[in-house]
């Protein structure tokens, strides 16, 4: 493998570019005047609209030739998806191009001289980075920061400041096919958030354990003089914290937590609550997402803002102004009053918090249906067939998709989708599946009535199925 010098490179290659950290990390370089382009199997909403927004090239699908002049690469960044076999690593492996991760580059370009605040944990990473970013941001500080989604706010997951602060989204998935430690652990945080902490990616991590030893590391990282921020009520994230040489901050929805919400309440433009730290108020909050959960993000958000400098209060008002991130409880469409929400939700217990926050917006006489996609490869596999189940007995109806490339798994290990479908019969909700999005799409508009709530759920595209179904409610409407 090629070495990269530490520098800004005049030119680099991006193998991989469709993943949502990888686009905003090309956008951040392009806006630095790298000349930047990409590859991809494929690329979908939103990293496409974001790399096209930004100029940058995207040559799909994988292929040695991608990697021709004009323009060769002086640094070639691989995503984690990108393994050996690969034409296009195959080649620069071949010809010795330097060749660096995501996280790297992040290390050695982003990281050195700037306040790092790292966002970690299972569920809410992405809602809770670009919280704090917009805090700072709001805030004047002219933050710099790497999101793993497309923040409301901002024109993509990446922006390169003139500012102290740095936001990163912390992931514990493994860091390229040359580092298989988590990506977290080159980001040198002096505050860190660690919300939740479940097992997931069990491509990786064969087991809860193995996941919180991840987590450990980071934990260490954070200097005597730092903060780390964490629930209070996940009994794992509180363990790990008992490790920690820098000063300790809980957050929940219980008044025991350091920094709690009282008076929680969700409506129509989101949810209020007051922030309360030893039974002080200390700012009244009003966020544009609801659900319990989104509370826990914004007072995770909170401490670290206030850890990097900004008082408390003055973060909480600048709350208001913070529009939540692309496929985060986000209406696709309305009519005929029936409403779709897109929703990134692929764990059980992400898809169970986004289903309870929804059953409060289910009319009188309505249903709440839910639309699942297995695609992750945690969600594909057997490991979590039960708890799936578990969740999406939330809803009156669901409606399952096929397992995304089953080939990739034996039988016994591959999720199966026909035992969810009974099982949900079994408890007494409607449920179809394995059924193609097309297919889902049919069956779900015949069905509807009015008062129905449709979540569609999927860390991928599902056919664009939560677009498709959102402009055929709102066709209702016009009708």
């Amino acid at each position: 493998m090629g070495r990269w010098a530490a520098d800004w490179p005049d030119a680099v290659h991006f193998i991989g570019v469709g993943g949502v950290a990888m686009s905003g990390l090309a956008t951040l370089l392009a806006e630095r005047g790298v000349r930047v382009r990409g590859s991809d199997q494929a690329v979908y909403p939103p990293a496409s609209e974001v790399l096209a927004a930004a100029g940058i090239e995207v040559r799909t699908p994988y292929a040695a030739a991608n990697l021709d002049p004009p323009g060769a690469p002086g640094l070639v960044v691989v995503g984690n998806a990108v393994s050996r076999g690969n034409p296009e690593l195959e080649r620069a492996l071949d010809e010795r191009l330097p060749l660096a991760s995501l996280a790297e580059v992040v290390e050695r370009l982003l990281v050195p001289g700037r306040r790092v605040s790292v966002v970690a944990g299972t569920h809410g990473k992405t809602t809770t980075s670009s919280l704090l970013a917009w805090l700072h941001h709001a805030a004047g500080r002219d933050p710099s920061f790497l999101v793993g989604g497309r923040p409301g706010n901002f024109p993509h997951g990446a922006r390169l400041g003139g500012g102290e602060d740095l936001v990163l989204e912390g992931d514990e998935y493994d860091t390229a096919f040359f580092d298989k430690g988590p990506k977290f652990l080159h980001y040198w945080p002096q505050v860190a958030v660690i919300g939740a902490v479940e097992f997931d990616h069990a491509d990786i991590y064969p087991d809860l354990a193995a996941v919180e030893r991840a987590f450990a590391l980071l934990v260490r990282m954070v200097p005597e003089t730092g903060l780390l921020a964490v629930p209070h009520d996940d009994p794992v994230a509180r363990r790990l914290a008992a490790a920690a040489r820098c000063r300790v901050a809980t957050f929940g929805l219980d008044e025991s937590a350091l920094l709690s919400a009282r008076d929680r309440a969700d409506g129509e433009d989101g949810q209020r609550f007051l922030a309360v730290r030893e039974g002080r108020v200390l700012a009244e909050v009003r966020l544009a997402l609801p659900g319990p959960h989104n509370a826990m993000n914004a007072l995770a958000a909170l401490l670290a803002a206030e850890a990097a400098g900004l008082p408390l209060a003055e973060a909480a008002r600048h709350l208001t102004t913070w529009i939540p991130p692309r496929r985060r409880l986000e209406v696709t469409g309305r009519g005929g009053g029936v409403v779709v929400y897109d929703d990134f939700a692929h764990h059980p217990t992400a898809i169970a918090h986004t289903l309870a926050t929804l059953r409060a917006r289910v009319a009188p006489g309505g249903r709440l249906v839910a639309c699942f996609e297995p695609r992750s490869n945690t969600m594909v596999r057997k490991v979590f067939e039960d708890a799936l189940g578990e969740a999406l007995a939330g809803a009156d109806a669901a409606w399952l998709g096929a397992v995304d490339r089953p080939e990739r798994f034996r039988e016994d290990d591959r999720l199966d989708v026909a035992a969810v479908v009974s099982g949900l019969r079994a408890r007494g909700r409607a449920a179809e599946g394995p059924l193609a999005p097309d297919a889902i799409l049919a069956g779900v508009s015949a069905a509807l009535r009015p008062g129905d709530v449709v979540a569609v759920m999927s860390n991928g595209a599902f056919g664009g199925l939560a677009r498709r179904l959102g402009e055929a409610v709102a066709a209702r409407e016009e009708a």
